[in-house]
């Protein structure tokens, strides 16, 4: 069952006589999908070892140079999205300027 991760329960217990996948599934639990020791390889490139000195990475299942790119990639949105969020805020308080009839810019 450690030699193939890859498997379903249900493909596994066809392969072994006398299991079902019931009982594959509780063995897993019990022991891991994979052997101890063995690192998957990252869910991105499918490459290189998923980097496990960052535990942020680690539950990505990403390597180190996937998981930079994946953070900047981020970073990028969070700054558009919020440069999206400023401009909506002045339009409405522009707006409600008006309507009170303070003043236009």
């Amino acid at each position: 069952m450690l030699a193939h991760p890859e498997m379903t329960a249900a493909e596994l217990a066809a392969m072994l006589p006398g299991r079902t996948a019931k009982a594959v599934r509780r063995i897993r639990e019990r022991h891991g999908r994979r052997a101890a020791g063995s690192t998957p390889a990252c869910r991105c490139c499918d490459a290189r070892p998923v980097w496990e000195e960052s535990p942020r990475a680690r539950r990505m299942g990403l390597c180190k140079g996937c998981y930079l790119d994946e953070m900047e990639r981020r970073s990028a949105e969070d700054a558009r999205a919020g440069a999206l969020r400023k401009r909506m805020h002045d339009a409405r308080a522009r707006e409600a300027r008006a309507k009170r009839g303070k003043g236009e810019a």
